[in-house]
């Protein structure tokens, strides 16, 4: 509200200074400006966060703590919230992990998953005492380690089809994270929260079984900190092989983004992983494993400009196979796509996965 006071202001006193040929031509690049998704923080590089699995807790945390100077917050998968319990997974709080990034100066900000279902989710944010009980229980789970906030990525609600058990979720979700994130505040802790990426504002269902409207983009940034925007699994085991986050497909998410959420709390999500498609199996591969298989079946590399993705083609077993993935070149592209629009932030999943070169192409865009 202050900007755009000041900005009628000035623009006044435009009016009265110059004459009529330079005053439409001031007030045409004005225009001009207003209209570039990233004019108001041209230069500004956005700061790097990283999801930390359990399952590869140790490669993914040497890479972070060796990549500190790039690497500000890190938010390793530790607890799975159900509607009044909280399920740990393995080396959930650990010490030594814990101690290693904060020695690092690496913020910890611990991401809570939960397999509630949409119903469940809607029936939580209706329910006063039963929403007041999750609450507690995730702010008791931040002050008893200390953590610096949480992070909030629950995804299972999102497996529905119908548009009206969607809103209903919706409506669940948004007073949940609305409560949680006042009292992370009232403790002087961050917010976050992880969610599925948009391209408009249609409750359209996403490959076959998912409806990522359940987040409301808008009502989640004014009560969080920070809105994640998973932009990634374009291309998923249940779908036929492509870039696994084409970069024009990654800019509708963004473009839709920058007009639900201020600039300052949107995160892109950026994946350092690929995919083995091949007949009817898909499998996951770390850029390590891509390039190995690549190496081992003598497949050339080849580079899909329109998505900024490598990819390769081989024959096993009489069968063609496809794989996308990740490399230095196209984590680049989209850390740069969010530096252009003037995102806050990106979120990489997940450290350890990814190609040698990354960190020094990041450190390259950053400067």
């Amino acid at each position: 509200m202050r900007r755009a006071v000041a900005r009628q202001y000035h623009l006044q006193i435009l009016r009265r200074a110059l004459n009529r040929a330079v005053q439409l031509a001031v007030l045409g690049s004005v225009v001009g400006a207003l209209l570039l998704p990233a004019a108001g923080a041209a230069g500004t590089s956005p700061a790097v966060s990283a999801w930390l699995p359990y399952w590869t807790a140790s490669s993914s945390t040497d890479a972070v703590v060796r990549n500190s100077d790039v690497v500000s917050t890190a938010s390793p998968f530790w607890y799975e919230a159900g509607t009044s319990s909280l399920v740990s997974y393995p080396g959930a709080g650990s010490s030594l992990q814990l101690s290693r990034l904060r020695g690092a100066g690496i913020r910890v900000i611990p991401t809570v998953t939960s397999r509630l279902s949409p119903s469940a989710m809607a029936s939580l944010g209706s329910n006063t005492s039963a929403r007041k009980r999750h609450v507690r229980m995730l702010l008791d789970l931040a002050a008893r380690h200390r953590y610096a906030g949480l992070d909030l990525d629950y995804e299972h609600m999102a497996l529905t089809t119908s548009e009206s058990q969607a809103r209903r979720t919706r409506a669940g979700f948004t007073a949940l994270v609305r409560s949680v994130c006042a009292g992370l505040h009232a403790a002087a802790r961050r917010c976050i929260v992880t969610v599925m990426p948009r391209t408009s504002d249609e409750f359209t269902v996403w490959r076959s079984k998912l409806m990522p409207a359940v987040y409301d983009y808008a009502a989640l940034a004014r009560s969080a900190d920070r809105v994640r925007v998973m932009a990634y699994d374009q291309h998923a085991p249940n779908t036929g092989p492509g870039p696994i986050a084409g970069i024009r497909w990654v800019e509708r998410i963004v473009r839709y983004a920058v007009t639900r959420a201020p600039l300052a709390k949107l995160d892109l999500g950026i994946p350092l992983y690929g995919r083995d498609w091949g007949g009817d199996s898909v499998r996951s591969l770390t850029y390590r494993e891509a390039s190995s298989l690549r190496y081992r079946t003598g497949a050339r590399r080849l580079w899909d400009t329109a998505s900024a993705s490598p990819y390769f083609r081989y024959r096993s077993g009489g069968r063609l196979h496809e794989v996308w993935y990740s490399d230095a070149a196209a984590s680049g592209a989209r850390y740069a796509l969010a530096k252009r629009y003037g995102l806050r932030g990106t979120a990489f999943w997940a450290p350890g996965s990814e190609a040698p070169r990354t960190w020094d192409r990041l450190r390259a865009l950053r400067r």
